[in-house]
């Protein structure tokens, strides 16, 4: 299950790909450059967040 966290330093929604002591690594949903950032500063997507991030990932049906 894809889990999805907000950077609240810069408001960014990003897919969790990585966990390290320290780090966590948020990807854009829909594909980007991975960030790295402290636990501490992530906070749970609201459900809007989560709708529009669910969105971006999704594929589009023949492309």
């Amino acid at each position: 299950m894809t889990r999805y966290a907000v950077d609240v330093a810069t408001g960014k929604v990003g897919e969790v790909m990585a966990e390290h002591p320290g780090s966590v690594y948020l990807r854009p949903p829909g594909g980007g450059r991975e960030w790295a950032v402290a636990p501490a500063q992530l906070r749970p997507p609201t459900e809007t967040e989560l709708r529009v991030a669910r969105i971006y990932d999704t594929p589009i049906a023949g492309h």
